[in-house]
């Protein structure tokens, strides 16, 4: 009797998070009945600021084999999947997306594709058409001049939001000293053997607007929550931003002093005191965020830390 285990990365999913869940588990449960394989899920909680962990806590009070992993601190979707990946002991690991459109028994077709073909790595591409299909075409190419490597076939016509591991390549991911994995980027590299499963949305963009609309009225009386988890880097990038921005204003004002209006002159020369003090502010805030430990680097890469496990 075989072993699935489902990585998902949770980031403020309030609204949809219970109902995917269901639909995650009642597949998997046809999976366990039908080809004897038991599961358990690996809920990786990206730092979320709203009622998403409160929810993950109900399901893991109901199901032993509902895992929540937390981690320390924002570290963004892919170095999740890292996370759950680091603890995933499935002989068959699916990683999805809290996806509103992943229709129900999709996690079953892509393991039995794989039980079917033997292929240790599937791809899930959900169909689309139309701009987004042209969006998609603009960012694989973009993709392409990054990472400067060929992407797999069909990427211009699909979303790969869920994917199918074997346990080797997953031991060959967590050997890979990266701490951040691109996966699909990385599969290209190993030389792992690749097959696309197309599938059709549950709901077309249309009925998944009004299916997010309707949640968000049903929402509207909850908590706010206000989003946390800024990074230095962020506050470098302002710092560099509000140092341009007073430079251009001294600029402006040292070249018009003699023919320009006194107001014009006060207004400009008052910005770049503005964006002096901002900027040291932001770089103060940058050296502060790094001291207090919010972000760690290891070799250039964003380190993640597990904070804690629920249900080891």
């Amino acid at each position: 009797m075989g072993k699935i285990s489902l990585v998902l990365p949770v980031y403020n999913e309030q609204l949809i998070l219970k109902d995917v869940l269901i639909k995650y588990i009642t597949d998997l449960e046809n999976i366990r009945l039908k080809k004897k394989y038991q599961w358990e899920i690996i809920a990786v909680d990206d730092c979320s600021t709203d009622e998403s962990h409160l929810i993950m806590l109900e399901f893991a009070r109901k199901y032993q084999n509902f895992r929540i992993v937390t981690l320390a601190e924002r570290s963004g979707k892919h170095t999740a999947v890292t996370a759950g990946l680091s603890i995933a002991n499935g002989d068959i690991v699916l990683v999805a997306e809290i996806d509103l459109q992943n229709p129900m028994g999709l996690l079953s077709s892509m393991v039995q594709e794989h039980l079917d073909s033997g292929v240790p790595i599937i791809y899930g591409y959900r169909r689309f058409n139309g701009w987004q299909r042209r969006k998609a075409l603009v960012t694989d190419r973009l993709t392409r001049i990054a990472c400067k490597l060929y992407m797999l076939d069909g990427y211009f016509t699909g979303i790969v939001n869920t994917e199918l591991y074997t346990a080797e390549v997953v031991a060959v991911l967590r050997d890979n000293p990266s701490k951040t994995k691109y996966m699909r980027t990385m599969n290209n590299w190993v030389g792992w053997q690749t097959k696309e499963f197309w599938y059709a949305s549950e709901y077309t963009d249309t009925e998944a607007k009004a299916k997010m609309e309707q949640l968000h009225r049903r929402d509207r009386n909850k908590t706010r929550y206000k989003k946390t988890g800024h990074v230095s880097l962020v506050s470098t990038w302002w710092g560099i931003l509000f140092l341009m921005m007073s430079v251009l204003a001294f600029t402006l004002g040292a070249v018009n002093v003699a023919t320009a209006h006194p107001i014009f002159l006060w207004f400009m020369f008052s910005l770049g005191f503005a964006g002096i003090v901002m900027a040291i502010m932001s770089f103060l805030r940058t050296l502060l965020l790094m001291r207090i430990g919010k972000v760690r680097y290891r070799a250039g890469e964003v380190v993640y830390e597990i904070k804690s496990i629920i249900n080891r």
